[in-house]
């Protein structure tokens, strides 16, 4: 399956804000460089049950820090058009 480029990615305050709070030591503005600009990101579609169609997206920031996030199609008819809006992010070290 071909990696899903991510385009534009938005975060709310209040995803932010539980990043920085339970999530250290990503960081919102590191999840979004490595998102959008890393070369060491995997993307795979999946269909959970209690969230819907998601892309879940592997990688690593430029710190260092290893993560997965969680992402929803901006246009939920329209998921290939490269806009997302971040869910939430663990990290995996």
């Amino acid at each position: 399956m071909a990696k899903v480029d991510v385009a534009v990615l938005i975060i709310d305050e209040s995803v932010a804000a539980k990043i920085r709070s339970k999530h250290a030591p990503l960081t919102p503005e590191d999840l979004r460089a490595a998102i959008l600009y890393g070369r060491d990101t995997t993307t795979r579609w999946e269909d959970h049950e209690l969230h819907g169609y998601r892309l879940v997206v592997n990688g690593t920031t430029y710190e260092g820090v290893q993560f997965v996030a969680f992402l929803q199609p901006a246009r939920e008819h329209d998921p290939e058009e490269g806009t997302f809006v971040l869910k939430t992010a663990i990290p995996k070290n």
